[in-house]
């Protein structure tokens, strides 16, 4: 028997990056998200099941309240005045836990029910990928791939934020020194923006593109990534220790915290650009769509998390908030006022404080400046992360292996730099020498001057 059930009300009470979420207006919840078998909601015509509003209004009849955690307030007079036993707060965020960091804090968070963010873990996920990722993976690689990517700088970089929380620009900006980088973004910009070029274009004409998080945290893997598989690029990423079901393989990607030395990734990069075959060795998975199932080429992790489209919509985003407070309308009109919410439990690493089985602390980021170590130069010495494993199938495929001719080649590239830039400064010098030589010479003639002048005027 089917239980019914009024229609469902989510208030989102705070500002979303300082503006009205949805521009102000009401937002519907419709055909799009399912509602859950053996529930019946009781709308009236043109109602929506399930509704999004700005309305603060509407707090008493409201199934829950949302908090979107960048510009959440934790002060009475900016939090609801008043929470019903049958209300559940959500606090939402698609940012690491460093852009709220009240979001380590299990006395503050435990003020919350459930999280909605990009963990797996938690209660609601709002995730970068969707199945599209599946679709791209399936996508047979074109006959002329590498053609169609420019013979200029191998590496592309678009990068707005130069004060990455793991110090990630510094790390580029010593690579930039070993290898050509074309960076359009304003952080180490060197390239301006072609007119006639979108993001999605650039993406698609380079070899390799820098798919590098601001943070290292678990689960947080963004359209950096999501949008270099897409645009048929090989992803150098770094990001959260596992990519378990983001990557096709794992060798659709090379790990950048391998190379603590960015010149050794500078020489293994210099010998894919150079080598084809070894550079399509990373996009087998898409060489062998037309001959090989998903499951014999992909990873079974990716395939299970974006294989099926109908189950991520009712599992993502606001369908799983509409979802889950229909699902349990029943039981929470039954509870209690004086009820505690359920315990908080906390991991045994420390890393993750649960709540009802849902993540809702979570605190497994690695430390800021990750990549601060850089800026001392060479050798590259003291960094504090344990590197990543090596994995250079590349060579192998190729039947080649890494020479002391390639890495000689490296250092004999990074001597040319070097000496043009010595050679600069002292094409510098010598001007500023010569100018200086002129100005004493007109200073000597203006005096010699100046001293007949006076001569013939004593004469006088």
């Amino acid at each position: 028997m089917s239980v019914v059930i009024p229609p469902i009300t989510l208030i989102h009470w705070t500002k979303f990056f300082q503006n009205a979420m949805f521009e102000g207006k009401d937002h519907p919840i419709e055909n799009e998200c399912r509602i859950p078998d053996g529930i019946t909601v009781n709308t009236t015509d043109g109602q929506a099941w399930c509704t999004v509003t700005n309305d603060h209004l509407q707090l008493n009849t409201s199934d829950a309240v949302v908090f979107h955690a960048p510009d959440f307030i934790d002060s009475p007079e900016n939090k609801p005045a008043y929470k019903g036993p049958e209300q559940k707060w959500v606090l939402y965020s698609m940012e690491t836990p460093f852009s709220s960091i009240f979001r380590i804090n299990q006395d503050k968070m435990n003020q919350f029910d459930y999280l909605a963010s990009y963990h797996r873990k938690s209660a609601f996920l709002f995730p970068y990928y969707s199945p599209e990722a599946l679709d791209v993976a399936d996508r047979p690689l074109p006959t002329d791939f590498v053609k169609s990517k420019v013979k200029g700088a191998p590496v592309l970089w678009i990068a707005s934020n130069c004060a990455a929380t793991n110090s990630r620009q510094t790390y580029i900006a010593e690579l930039m020194k070993y290898i050509q980088v074309d960076s359009y973004g304003d952080c180490l910009n060197n390239k301006p923006w072609p007119k006639d070029k979108t993001r999605p274009q650039l993406m698609s004409e380079y070899k390799f593109y820098l798919s590098v998080e601001n943070a290292n945290c678990e689960d947080y893997v963004t359209e950096k990534l999501f949008d270099t598989l897409k645009y048929s690029s090989l992803p150098i990423v770094d990001g959260p220790q596992s990519y378990d079901g983001y990557l096709p393989t794992s060798r659709a990607a090379i790990r950048m915290d391998a190379y603590p030395d960015p010149r050794d990734l500078a020489a293994y990069i210099n010998f894919l650009d150079a080598d084809d075959e070894a550079y399509l060795s990373y996009f087998d998975y898409r060489r062998k769509a037309l001959t090989e199932a998903p499951m014999e080429r992909l990873d079974r992790s990716f395939v299970e998390l974006w294989s099926d489209q109908g189950a991520h919509n009712y599992h993502v985003s606001w369908c799983s908030i509409c979802r889950k407070m229909a699902s349990t309308w029943q039981e929470r009109q039954a509870i209690p006022a004086a009820t505690e919410p359920p315990k908080l439990v906390e991991s045994e690493d420390g890393k993750s404080v649960y709540r009802d089985g849902y993540l809702l602390v979570d605190k497994t980021c690695e430390p800021v400046g990750k990549w601060g170590y850089a800026r001392r130069g060479p050798p590259y010495d003291g960094f504090q992360f344990t590197p990543s494993p090596r994995d250079e199938f590349a060579y192998a495929a190729t039947g080649q292996s890494l020479t002391t001719d390639d890495l000689d080649t490296l250092e004999a590239s990074t001597s040319v730099m070097d000496n043009y830039h010595v050679m600069t400064f002292g094409l510098i010098l010598f001007g500023m020498a010569i100018v200086g030589y002129i100005g004493w010479l007109l200073f000597q003639r203006t005096n010699q001057y100046r001293r007949l002048a006076k001569d013939a005027h004593t004469a006088a």
